[in-house]
């Protein structure tokens, strides 16, 4: 089985913030499950919760583990970013 390494108190409360307030969808979800990680969720929970593969959240549980919270961000994508006006009508604000 794998868990994350012990979150440190520091860590914990950053994560917390995150999965609260953080301006990603992507983020939040990911901060969230490395705290439940650490308290002992296993991937099988953590990709039901989530609705993601395992893979994916062993990913998460990896980039945590070598980077820290900066793992939990995406990396940059190369090309422009998308415009409102590419958006279909029913997404556009």
């Amino acid at each position: 089985m794998k868990f994350v390494r012990k979150v440190e108190k520091q860590d914990m409360v950053r994560l917390q913030e995150m999965m609260k307030s953080n301006s990603s969808f992507k983020v939040r979800k990911r901060a969230h499950a490395i705290l439940l990680s650490s308290k002992n969720f296993k991937i099988e929970e953590l990709a039901t919760i989530f609705d993601a593969d395992r893979d994916t959240i062993s990913e998460w549980l990896k980039r945590w583990e070598d980077y820290g919270v900066e793992g939990l961000f995406d990396a940059p994508r190369s090309g422009r970013p998308r415009k409102s006006a590419d958006l279909p009508p029913a997404h556009r604000q």
